[in-house]
């Protein structure tokens, strides 16, 4: 099979220094078998399939995070439902300083020696706070300090003993609803009232427990996943933005894009031109 070499100047515009995005994978055909010239680091939200990864197959399921070597020959195959992934890609450089300046000693990481890279299963609660800094640095692509402090956060979270929550009284039952509520239209649609039929608690047993775990209130954690949600969906599918406001929950159209823009400070027409970009 013929083997691509992706270009990391292919998918950077000027000034830009990484590239980060969220794809989603349907089939084999969807990205070709592909080598690169930067280091990559992925990591599955949602969906399962398998990494074809140096004339290997290895499973990938949810919170399976991999980095990538230049040289390693991969592509993707998925299951019916898709695999989603987030996708960052930066220089050889920044790989070599924080060897030299952090890993030294290590053949761990973007530096396992072997047939396979370096691959790690997340907790949820990892998995989650890794897409958040990711999606923090999103439109900061011209900025070498948000790349490094993403990466310096994400090494933290990987390195022994460090990749606990920190809190950890949160109890089973909630973090499944956070989980779930995203996935079940019906009940994502009734917002806090469906998220707190999620827990099998009352509501105001839910609002207590999301405040003291959280420190935010529940309409405010239902908010910020509805949101959470309508970016995955403006990133990774075509549907119309009527149909995604609707899916939220939201009956307003205007409120809707108040509610977006003042999350990611753009439209979600912008959102969706900017970060529909295969990687």
């Amino acid at each position: 099979m013929k083997v691509t070499k992706f270009l990391l100047r292919h998918f950077i515009t000027r000034g830009e220094i990484f590239h980060l995005t969220r794809v989603k994978i349907f089939s084999r055909d969807d990205i070709s078998l592909h080598n690169h010239d930067y280091a990559e680091i992925f990591w599955i939200e949602h969906g399962s399939g398998t990494h074809l990864i140096n004339g290997k197959k290895i499973p990938l399921n949810t919170g399976d995070l991999v980095m990538m070597r230049p040289e390693d020959q991969h592509t993707f195959a998925s299951s019916r439902q898709g695999i989603t992934m987030m996708n960052l890609g930066f220089p050889l450089k920044t790989v070599q300083y924080f060897r030299k300046r952090y890993f030294s000693g290590t053949e761990d990481f973007f530096w396992k020696k072997g047939p396979l890279p370096y691959h790690i299963t997340l907790d949820v609660n990892v998995l989650r706070s890794v897409t958040h800094l990711a999606e923090k640095i999103w439109k900061h692509q011209h900025s070498p300090i948000h790349l490094d402090s993403f990466l310096l956060s994400m090494f933290r979270l990987l390195l022994p003993n460090e990749n606990q929550p920190d809190n950890q009284d949160i109890p089973a039952w909630l973090n499944n609803a956070v989980q779930q509520f995203p996935i079940q239209p019906d009940i994502f649609r009734l917002g806090a009232r469906g998220f707190a039929s999620l827990c099998g608690r009352n509501l105001d047993h839910v609002n207590r427990t999301v405040r003291k775990c959280y420190n935010k209130t529940l309409s405010a954690l239902v908010a910020e996943l509805r949101m959470q949600f309508a970016a995955r969906q403006l990133a990774v599918t075509n549907a119309p933005i009527k149909s995604i406001c609707h899916d939220c929950g939201f009956n307003n159209l205007g409120h809707f894009y108040k509610q977006f823009q003042g999350i990611y400070q753009r439209t979600p027409s912008q959102y969706r031109d900017q970060h529909q970009r295969l990687s």
